[in-house]
C-alpha cells in the first residue's frame, strides 16, 4: 500500500461548465484529454482550490460557479475520495455567501473543518502554460513559481509571504495617509516586523536553491545543467553577512525610503525586490537568451530537480496538476518527467487537447486517460460530503 496521498474519485457538481462530473482513478497518472472548451483546466482548478485561496487561475470565487446555475448553493461543490495515510478522507468544498461575496467551506469525513487541517496531510504543485515561458515573464512570475514549489512542501513558507504582504500594504496606507512624522512610531513596529519575516523569506528561498543546483549534476544527459540563484540586494547581502546584520539593514533601508514609498505606492526595497536568475552552467549564458522550446526544456530540468529533491526528503503528500504544458515538447522530455513522477508514485493529473501521444510513453499501461468528451453530464441531488 503506498503511502503517497492520491485522489481516488473526483465529483463537480455545478462546478464552471460541469453541471455533474465524475472521475475515478487509483493511478499515479491520470490524462484528462478533450476539445478546447470542454473544461479540462476547470477540472486541475478544482484540486488546486483545496491548498489555494483562488485556485491556479487566481479566479473570484463567484467565477466558478456554473453560470446559468439558479439552485441552491448546496447543489453547488467539489468533492472526492482522498487516500492519505493509508485510509479514505471523503473531502467536501462547498461555497457560502459572505456579503456580496462568496467563501468557501471546507468538510472533512462530514464534519466542517478549517483548510489548515487539510494543509496537513495535502500539498499541491501546478503548472499552467504561462509557466513555459518562465524566462519572458515578469519577475513577480518567477517568484511565484518559486515560491509555489516552496510553499508546497512548507505550509509556512506561504503564511509568512501573507503575513509579509499584510505588513507591506498596511506600511504603505500609513504612508500615503500620513505625511509627516506622526506616525514614525507605529512605522517603526511594522518595518521591523516587515524585516523579520522578509529575511526568513529570503532564507528559505535561498536555502531551496541551494537544494534544487545540487540535484542538477545528477540528472539525465538530455536535461541541461542549470544555476539558479535571487538577484536582490537581500539575497547579496545575505550570502555575505549574518542575518541579524542584513535585518537590520532592512529596517534602515525601509525608513529611508519611506518619502519614497509614499509617492511612489510601492516598497521600493524588500523581500520581493529581487528576481530569479537561471544559468546553462556549461555555457555560462542566462536562460532567456535561448530560445523558447530550449527555455520550456530548462523550466521542466528545474521541476525535474524539484522531484528529486522530494525523493530526497520523502515527501509524500503532494499531488501534480500539470495543466497543458507538454503541448509541442520532444517526447523524450516528457518520458523523462513522467517516469520520474511515475516511479517517486506522486500522483499527477495532466490535461492535453491530445492524448495520443501518451502511447509513445513507456508506462502508457499505467496512465488513466479519460476523455472528457465522452463524459455524461447529469443533474444530481449530491450535497457537499
Amino acid at each position: 500500500m503506498t503511502l503517497n496521498v492520491r485522489i481516488q474519485k473526483l465529483l463537480l457538481q455545478n462546478y464552471r461548465n460541469h453541471e455533474f462530473l465524475q472521475l475515478d482513478s487509483n493511478k499515479n497518472i491520470i490524462l484528462v484529454h478533450g476539445k478546447n472548451g470542454s473544461g479540462k483546466t476547470n477540472i486541475l482548478e478544482s484540486i488546486s482550490l483545496l491548498d489555494s485561496p483562488n485556485g491556479l487561475k487566481n479566479a473570484n470565487l463567484s467565477e466558478i460557479v456554473k453560470k446559468d446555475f439558479k439552485g441552491h448553493l448546496e447543489l453547488f461543490g467539489v468533492n472526492l475520495s482522498l487516500l492519505t495515510r493509508g485510509s479514505i478522507s471523503k473531502i467536501g468544498l462547498g461555497l457560502k455567501r459572505k456579503n456580496d461575496n462568496y467563501g468557501k467551506i471546507l468538510k472533512i469525513d462530514g464534519i466542517p473543518s478549517d483548510f489548515s487541517n487539510l494543509k496537513e496531510f495535502l500539498s499541491i504543485f501546478w503548472m499552467v502554460p504561462k509557466m513555459s515561458y518562465l524566462f519572458q515573464a515578469s519577475p513577480e512570475d518567477r517568484r511565484n513559481f518559486l515560491d509555489l514549489m516552496i510553499s508546497s512542501i512548507d505550509i509556512l513558507h506561504k503564511k509568512r509571504l501573507q503575513t509579509y504582504d499584510k505588513y507591506r500594504l498596511e506600511r504603505i496606507k500609513i504612508l500615503k495617509k500620513w505625511n509627516d512624522d506622526s506616525q514614525n512610531s507605529w512605522l517603526d513596529v511594522i518595518e521591523s516586523k516587515m524585516a523579520s519575516i522578509g529575511i526568513v523569506i529570503c532564507d528559505a528561498r535561498r536555502n531551496f536553491i541551494k537544494a534544487i543546483n545540487l540535484n542538477f549534476e545528477k540528472k539525465k544527459e538530455e536535461m541541461p545543467v542549470l544555476e539558479i540563484s535571487m538577484s536582490g540586494d537581500l539575497d547579496l547581502a545575505l550570502r555575505n553577512f549574518p542575518a541579524v546584520e542584513v535585518e537590520e539593514l532592512f529596517c534602515e533601508n525601509l525608513r529611508k525610503n519611506r518619502q519614497k514609498d509614499s509617492l511612489t505606492g510601492r516598497t521600493n526595497f524588500g523581500a520581493n525586490k529581487t528576481d530569479l536568475i537561471v544559468v546553462v552552467k556549461k555555457k555560462n549564458i542566462a536562460a532567456n537568451n535561448f530560445s523558447t522550446g530550449e527555455q520550456k526544456i530548462m523550466v521542466l530540468a528545474i521541476v525535474f530537480s524539484f522531484l528529486k529533491y522530494l525523493k530526497k526528503i520523502n515527501f509524500t503528500n503532494i499531488i501534480f496538476l500539470l495543466d497543458d504544458i507538454f503541448s509541442y515538447l520532444d517526447l523524450k522530455f516528457i518520458n523523462l518527467v513522467l517516469e520520474e513522477l511515475n516511479n517517486l508514485r506522486i500522483q499527477t493529473w495532466i490535461t492535453d487537447v491530445r492524448a495520443d501521444w501518451i502511447e509513445s510513453v513507456e508506462f502508457n499501461a499505467q496512465v488513466d486517460k479519460i476523455n472528457i468528451d465522452d463524459n455524461r453530464f447529469k443533474v444530481v441531488n449530491n450535497l457537499l460530503y
